[in-house]
């Protein structure tokens, strides 16, 4: 899935031709739909998410320059920025624990090496507190670092580094508590 359409279609949306556009949500529908996934926990909000963000991107198409990447690293930015600015507008910053609060002194250096579908790893974190969820997803499987995450969400360096060792520490709970094939759903 490294192109997710080509770069005719994307110069025709750039142009205007309302052909090109439908071209393009079909072929990035799926990927856009799975980064929603990722990131925002309720299915009653992906709709409207989708809606957004295919908006933002039909409107800001012409600010995509080939040169400075393909077209997939664009639309992944576009997308975690509008799913941000959705938790953002709902308030999930309560959600995220400050640092100054109860600092657990253990901590999960190793990230344990699971084989894992992306399917598996979304079924896994889904129940994972939203604040811990959206910091993980940035930082391990977007390749954030803790300065943008700190300034895309409006929190300090710290505590994505206290959210991101909690998310792990989740993780390992999680994992410890529940049998392998029942996590994964392979029974």
């Amino acid at each position: 899935m490294n192109k997710l359409v080509d770069h005719n279609t994307i110069l025709a949306c750039q142009k205007g031709k309302s052909t090109a556009f439908k071209l393009l949500y079909e072929g990035c529908a799926p990927y856009v739909l799975s980064i929603i996934k990722r990131y925002v926990n309720s299915s009653s909000d992906y709709k409207d998410l989708m809606q957004e963000i295919f908006a933002r991107v039909f409107l800001k198409i012409n600010s995509y320059d080939s040169s400075k990447g393909e077209f997939k690293f664009w639309l992944r930015r576009v997308s975690v920025n509008q799913c941000l600015m959705h938790y953002r507008d709902t308030k999930w910053k309560d959600k995220i624990v400050s640092i100054d609060s109860s600092l657990d002194k253990e901590e999960w250096s190793e990230t344990p090496n699971f084989n894992l579908s992306k399917e598996e790893i979304l079924q896994i974190i889904s129940p994972m507190p939203s604040g811990y969820r959206v910091v993980f997803m940035m930082i391990v499987i977007d390749g954030y670092k803790h300065d943008e995450v700190a300034k895309e969400l409006g929190i300090t360096p710290e505590t994505s580094r206290s959210q991101l060792t909690r998310a792990k520490k989740w993780l390992r709970k999680s994992m410890s508590e529940k049998p392998k094939e029942l996590l994964y759903g392979l029974l």
